[in-house]
C-alpha cells in the first residue's frame, strides 16, 4: 500500500481515500490482465503494475532528456522523441483539456504498452480491442490523446516521484 500511494495516484480527483480509484483500476483494467496467470489476482496485478513502471524508472529516463516536472511548458514532442528514443517504442500520452482561462494542455497519463504473452514493451499505436477500451475510460475521465504542441508537466502536490 505505500507504494500504491506514492507511484499509483489519482491524479484527477486526489484525496486521502484512494481505494475507490484502485477499484476502479482492478475492475476496468485488472481483470482484463487477469486472464494471465502472472496477473490473475489484485495483488499480482498492482505489484507486477509497479514492478514493470519501476523497471522502465520513467521519471528518470525523463530527467536524462532535461524534462522534469515544472511549471514551465515543454512541448508534446520532447516527451515522445525522448521516449521513443529510451524504449525504441512508441509510447501513449494524454492530457487534460486546458483549465479555464488557460491555453496549454496538461499531462495527465504517460502509457507505456507491454505485450500481453510475456510483457516486453511494444508500441501503443499498435490496434488492439484494449486501447480503445483505455482510450474511452481515458476520455471519461476527461483525458484525451495529447494534440501537437506544449504541454505543462507540473510538479507532484505531495510527492517528487
Amino acid at each position: 500500500m505505500p507504494d500504491m500511494k506514492i507511484y499509483w495516484p489519482d491524479v484527477i480527483h486526489p484525496s486521502s481515500n484512494r481505494t475507490q480509484f484502485w477499484k476502479h483500476e482492478w475492475e476496468k483494467h485488472g481483470t482484463c490482465a487477469a486472464q494471465l496467470d502472472a496477473l490473475n489476482s489484485e495483488r499480482k496485478y498492482f505489484g507486477k503494475s509497479l514492478a514493470l513502471y519501476k523497471q522502465v524508472d520513467l521519471n528518470s529516463m525523463l530527467l536524462k532528456f532535461g524534462i522534469k516536472p515544472s511549471i514551465n511548458y515543454y512541448h508534446i514532442a520532447d516527451f515522445k522523441d525522448a521516449l521513443t528514443r529510451v524504449y525504441g517504442v512508441v509510447p501513449k500520452i494524454q492530457c487534460l483539456p486546458p483549465k479555464q482561462g488557460a491555453q496549454v494542455q496538461t499531462i495527465g497519463q504517460i502509457e507505456l504498452c507491454f505485450t500481453k504473452e510475456d510483457l516486453h514493451l511494444r508500441n501503443c499505436s499498435e490496434p488492439g480491442e484494449q486501447e480503445a477500451r483505455l482510450a474511452k475510460g481515458a476520455a471519461a475521465r476527461g483525458m484525451a490523446v495529447c494534440e501537437y504542441g506544449p504541454v505543462f508537466y507540473p510538479p507532484p502536490a505531495e510527492t517528487q516521484h
